[in-house]
């Protein structure tokens, strides 16, 4: 057999035999292809870096002005945001080639997200209770009669909103009306608290008897008050024959309204009824202050008209005893009565869009105090720890409360009792009460015993009020055909006419009177 043929193709080998070989020019041009198409791909290697270098610079331009970002992930593209919903990132990463190193740009610190901080809230001295010290002992209530063995007292009160070592607070004392002491520093208690401040006579001798009173103010403002009284000792006493008529203690001044048919006007005058003095328009329903310097009272519609008056609308207002410097407190526009308290606060009934009246408090200084109480026209206790009010609960009559809103008791039944006055002694109320169409005044015990008619004169006897030694009540009467105030004994004897023709308009409760 013969061997093989060196030139037989072979189906392994990749090419053809040497016999279909391209001739020696058809390689030459071949190569040339080659060439060329290896320039060509040289050619476009070099526009794709300049291209990747363009797009790289445009990449770092773009970075180094956009604002760092925690948890940003920056690459060529520009900065990725995380996602939200989860913790934030802390690490920012970015890449740079090996070739140049980036500096970033500095730039400044990211913003720090804070709470906004809320307005500081206003310094504010709470009603002050007035413990003594007598006998060796610190009275363990507070109060506002005293005996005449007291030899230190102290005005105890919550605060807040202070600014320790900012904040300037003045303390005045008065002793019967004079300025007795005037004490300004800065305050160096905490931002809030309660506050124990003492007084004490320099010889250590008991407190002179009669009247005293204390102001607090801060930076100039007058924050609260309160007063006690520093009694005689007692001296037993028989009580009165009937129908004789008590000594008039002087100076008790009586604080009256006049109706005009349009308006009321707020009047003084001693108990007697003698030196009657007329102060403003557009008042009603004055109440002393637990020392008598000053009046509260309601500023109807008005008020703002009259020259003393420098801006204002209906509302709380208050003045001086004899009229002067009168200043609104509280805008109100549905108050028809108010009492002021041992301790500074001041009590108005309005209608703030309910279906009922409730009471509101203030104090002093014009700023409302927590709590309210469902009824219309209050007085506090002697103590003014709690308030009799005209209400229906659901049963209508006079209710007695705490001031705070605690523990309502009824104390009578008659829907149309009204109009009560607590009694100096805080034993007795006294109140007008309608039966088949004639108003009368009567008294109850605080316990709802003793329920006592103290007037039988036709016509109508309305609004009583108690003069401070509780011997003797004035109140209103048409008896004669006309409104007039009467004076009586505690016991409804020697009724007598007092001031002639004061008027009266619709709602009584504007025509509250006050005695100090």
């Amino acid at each position: 057999m013969a061997g093989p043929d060196k030139n037989q193709s072979h189906s392994t080998r990749p090419f053809s035999p040497t016999t279909v070989l391209p001739l020696p020019h058809q390689k030459k041009r071949t190569w040339w292809w080659f060439g060329l198409g290896g320039a060509g791909l040289l050619g476009c290697a070099a526009i794709f870096i300049i291209l990747s270098l363009s797009v790289y610079k445009r990449a770092k331009e773009t970075a180094a002005t956009l604002p760092a970002t925690a948890g940003a992930v920056i690459g060529s593209a520009g900065p990725v945001q995380q996602p939200t919903g989860g913790p934030a990132q802390q690490t920012a990463i970015v890449f740079t080639p090996t070739a140049a190193p980036v500096t970033p740009t500095p730039q400044p610190a990211a913003a720090t997200l804070t709470t906004a901080p809320t307005d500081t809230p206003p310094a504010q001295l709470g009603p002050i209770c007035f413990k003594a010290v007598a006998d060796g002992s610190l009275s363990a209530a507070c109060g506002t009669d005293f005996p005449p063995t007291v030899v230190e007292i102290h005005a105890i009160f919550d605060y807040g909103g202070m600014q320790p070592e900012r904040q300037q607070w003045t303390r005045i004392w008065y002793h019967n009306g004079s300025q007795v002491l005037k004490v300004q520093e800065k305050w160096t208690g905490d931002v809030d608290g309660q506050f124990d401040y003492n007084l004490n006579t320099t010889d250590g001798q008991p407190f002179s008897v009669g009247t005293w009173e204390l102001e607090l103010y801060v930076d100039g403002n007058l924050q609260t008050y309160g007063a006690f009284v520093v009694n005689l000792p007692a001296t037993p006493t028989s009580p009165p024959p009937e129908n004789t008529p008590l000594p008039q203690p002087q100076p008790y001044r009586l604080a009256f309204t006049k109706w005009d048919g349009s308006k009321h006007s707020v009047w003084t005058a001693k108990l007697d009824g003698s030196e009657q003095r007329f102060l403003l328009d557009f008042a009603a329903s004055p109440v002393w202050s637990a020392a008598g310097r000053r009046l509260a009272f309601y500023g109807e519609e008005g008020i703002d008209t009259q020259a003393a008056i420098a801006g204002g609308t209906n509302g709380i207002w208050v003045m001086g005893g004899e009229g002067e410097s009168p200043a609104q407190l509280l805008p109100e526009g549905s108050t028809h009565t108010l009492d002021w308290s041992s301790t500074g606060l001041i009590a108005f009934d309005g209608a703030r869009g309910g279906p009922d009246r409730r009471i509101y408090f203030i104090d002093a200084a014009g700023i409302p105090q927590p709590g309210e109480i469902l009824g219309e026209q209050p007085s506090f206790s002697p103590d003014g720890r709690q308030v009799a009010t005209k209400v229906c609960r659901p049963e209508c009559g006079l209710w007695l409360v705490n001031a705070d809103g605690s523990a309502p008791r009824q104390l009578t039944t008659e829907g149309s009792d009204g109009l009560p006055a607590w009694s100096p002694d805080g034993q007795k109320i006294a109140f007008s009460r309608n039966v088949d169409g004639n108003v009368d005044i009567y008294l109850i015990r605080v316990d709802g015993a003793g329920l006592t008619r103290l007037t039988t004169a036709p016509g109508t006897d309305s609004v009583p009020a108690w003069a401070p030694d509780g011997r003797q009540l004035v109140f209103r009467t048409t008896r004669n055909g006309i409104w007039q105030i009467f004076l009586m004994n505690h016991d409804g004897s020697n009724q007598h006419l007092i001031i002639d023709n004061v008027g009266a308009s619709d709602e009584w409760a504007f025509d509250r009177m006050s005695v100090k």
